[in-house]
């Protein structure tokens, strides 16, 4: 209030009474709050493979490539991508990022086999990776001058790749 409608009002004898901002309402920290969840692990095809064969063949596949996989998942695109990659590395205990690569000579083989319902088969190469779901909250003010904590959204069905060369060999029947 100004001086002059203070001095006014207590001249008439009404008493002037200022809010606080806790009388307000709570300051909150509002700065988003990420949440890792459904966390599991996950092989993901990758695009080092051989030629298809049918069952009954040895298939060798030796080839100096470049193996390389790409996240997926809403959660894993956007200006939160870098903050929600770091969140999920923290809470699965490795890391974890939007791509891996590695250039390598791949030498493997395997036969396969008769599948039901399948015709051929290759050689496919697998990398690790990590599915999770991801939630953002935030605090707000409530009544009483206290926070609550508001969900904001949540985004399933993200997987992330692992950094480190962690690959599995495979037969990948069609």
């Amino acid at each position: 209030m100004s001086a002059a409608l203070s001095t006014a009002l207590l001249s008439a004898g009404a008493v002037a009474v200022s809010t606080t901002p806790a009388a307000a309402g709570a300051m909150c920290d509002t700065s988003p709050i990420y949440s890792i969840g459904d966390k599991k692990t996950v092989w993901r095809a990758t695009n080092v493979h051989s030629d298809w064969a049918k069952p009954g063949v040895t298939i060798s596949y030796a080839k100096n490539k470049t193996g390389s996989w790409t996240a997926t998942g809403t959660a894993t695109v956007g200006a939160e991508a870098g903050v929600i990659f770091a969140k999920a590395s923290t809470s699965f205990s490795v890391s974890l990022g939007k791509t891996w690569s590695k250039s390598d000579t791949w030498t493997y083989s395997a036969t396969v086999k008769k599948k039901k319902g399948k015709s051929r088969g290759r050689l496919m190469m697998y990398h690790e990776a990590r599915g999770f779901s991801v939630t953002k909250y935030r605090f707000e003010p409530k009544a009483g001058g206290t926070c609550k904590k508001v969900k904001l959204w949540k985004k399933s069905n993200n997987v992330a790749p692992v950094k480190k060369n962690s690959n599995l060999w495979g037969i990948q029947y069609a």
